[in-house]
């Protein structure tokens, strides 16, 4: 068996070998029209040439006509043919032993391979001084930001710092207030008075509040909420510190640990006819 390709320019056969498809990936180019393509995608087997006879001489009295093989010839590389021997008809033929002559090496011409050349920079060296200085920076950087969004809880827990966060503050523009925990106060009492029967308008809110916390807590915000004799709501308002402690006194103070305070507020509901209130902690804004 012979091992073929076929050219898929021209449709020239021609043999080949596995050492010379294997040196090159399969490509291989045609000796005839010099088209370069893959010999395995065309790749086919063909039987060994049969042995032929020579001719037996003729018979006088009648000539036998002769049949020609009309089969294509096989194409060696660089386009080679093999001629064709004309046969008698219904005879049996034997061919010799082919004479084996080794097919030449397809040509190759692979393409060259283009490189390109990759500058990598190479990163300078840094003295080891100044990433401390960068490390140290960032995390006095981080500090100031933590000192400044939590400068209440800092002067609750530790109020020796509290002068310090003032100062700070006096650059920023800022409050040094106390953390508001409203839910760590408790109401103790209150009540509500009519300071002036010829005027029923006339009203006073007392309450008495206590820190339930180990530290001191600012000053909440007062929601009031004056109800009429069926209970219905008549007014609301929300008192901040600065409207209900004495004048003089800091807003943004607050109340020590498991103290009480007792707060007034003087109220004029004109013709609303207050006859209840009632009173919640929340958290007064800081300013």
């Amino acid at each position: 068996m012979s091992i073929v390709t076929q050219c898929p320019s021209c449709g020239t056969t021609f043999r080949v070998t596995p050492p010379q498809l294997q040196a090159h990936q399969g490509m291989v180019r045609c000796g005839h029209c010099a088209h370069v393509f893959d010999g395995f995608k065309t790749l086919t087997t063909l039987p060994d040439a049969i042995r032929r006879e020579p001719p037996a001489p003729e018979v006088p009295s009648e000539p036998a006509p002769v049949v020609e093989n009309s089969a294509p010839a096989e194409a060696e590389v660089g386009a080679q043919t093999v001629p064709e021997m004309p046969l008698k008809p219904r005879e049996v033929v034997v061919a010799p032993a082919p004479k084996i002559v080794p097919s030449p090496a397809p040509v190759f011409n692979p393409s060259p391979m283009v490189t390109h050349s990759i500058e990598v920079p190479v990163p300078r060296r840094r003295g080891g001084g100044g990433r401390v200085l960068g490390l140290f920076l960032m995390l006095a950087g981080l500090a100031a930001q933590g000192a400044y969004f939590y400068r209440s809880d800092i002067a609750a827990y530790v109020p020796e710092s509290r002068p310090h966060l003032v100062r700070m503050c006096e650059l920023l523009r800022c409050k040094v207030a106390l953390p508001q925990r409203p839910r760590q106060i408790s109401i103790e009492a209150s009540d509500l008075q009519a300071t002036d029967t010829a005027n029923p308008g006339l009203i006073a809110l007392t309450a008495t509040l206590r820190n339930q916390a180990t530290t001191e807590i600012g000053y909440p915000a007062l929601d009031v909420v004056l109800t009429n004799t069926k209970d219905h709501t008549v007014a609301r308002r929300i008192f901040l510190p600065a409207d209900y402690l004495a004048p003089g006194k800091d807003a943004y103070g607050g109340i020590a640990p498991n103290a009480e305070i007792t707060i007034r507020l003087e109220l004029d509901t004109g013709d609303l006819g207050a006859a209840g209130f009632r009173l919640d902690l929340t958290a007064a804004p800081v300013r």
